[in-house]
């Protein structure tokens, strides 16, 4: 049990520094680690990975959802004031659709 509490807390500084694959599996190899497990590690070092960039991605998506929205409720807002709404309507729903789209480039990348 300790020694999967050890490579636990290692694969988290690896995935922190950034490491790729084949890296990781140095590092493996140079611990001792025994080579057939060394493909069931990385599968699962690359879940966790998967899983931090779909939660980096769920957070830009939401964060261009909720500037959308705004855009949507300021511009319905500015129409009834007889502003000018053309940046409101335009630039905020630019930048809402852009950081979705930054969203999306981080899960699916």
């Amino acid at each position: 049990m300790e020694q999967s509490i050890t490579i636990q807390q290692r694969a988290k500084t690896w995935l922190d520094n950034g490491l790729n694959d084949q890296q990781i599996e140095n590092e493996l190899l140079a611990t001792g680690t025994d080579a057939r497990h060394i493909p069931d590690m990385l599968k699962e070092i690359k879940k966790l990975r998967n899983a931090r960039k779909t939660s980096s991605g769920l957070i830009y998506i939401l964060i261009g959802a909720v500037v959308c929205l705004l855009s949507c409720v300021l511009t319905m807002t500015s129409t009834y004031s007889n502003s000018n709404f053309s940046l409101v309507l335009y630039g905020f729903t630019t930048i809402g659709i852009i950081v979705v789209f930054i969203g999306l480039m981080k899960i699916f990348n």
